[in-house]
């Protein structure tokens, strides 16, 4: 199948079907990330302790719901943040048996150094949108995936 038939097929049946762009955005996007932070972490533990890092005291229950993680992936993830000393684990004052979450200060440094590499992909990746683009797409971004 020659280049012109392939593109023909794609505007006559997926170029009108949100989620392919979705879907070809996201493979854009992850290689972008994968591009800038390499091995150092993957987009979902970035998340995490992106979550962990705005929000310092968040429970494991908090962080599953709102990165939508089943806790049997979101735990051994958090040990192994605990295993490379990037997160502190403190008793919650009423509830000893709650666990709040914390960067510890290696771990802010990291997520810090690392949150700097993806502003600045992400700086390169979406250049062609103007700021106004830009909050527009989060925007309309963010109500689909809300209403889920």
């Amino acid at each position: 199948m020659t280049d012109q038939r392939l593109d023909e097929l794609t505007r006559a049946r997926l170029g009108d079907l949100i989620g392919y762009h979705l879907r070809r955005a996201s493979i854009h996007d992850l290689a972008c990330f994968a591009s800038a932070l390499g091995d150092a972490i993957k987009p979902v533990p970035f998340t995490v302790l992106c979550l962990i890092d705005e929000t310092p005291g968040i429970t494991a229950a908090e962080i599953g719901r709102e990165a939508r993680l089943q806790r049997a992936n979101l735990a051994p993830m958090l040990a192994d943040f605990d295993a490379r000393g990037l997160i502190e684990r403190r008793p919650d004052r009423e509830d000893h048996r709650i666990q709040r979450l914390h960067l510890s200060p290696e771990g802010a440094a990291a997520v810090a150094g690392w949150r700097a590499r993806v502003v600045a992909q992400e700086e390169r990746t979406f250049g062609a949108l103007d700021p106004e683009e830009r909050a527009l797409l989060v925007r309309l971004l963010a109500r689909v995936w809300r209403e889920d």
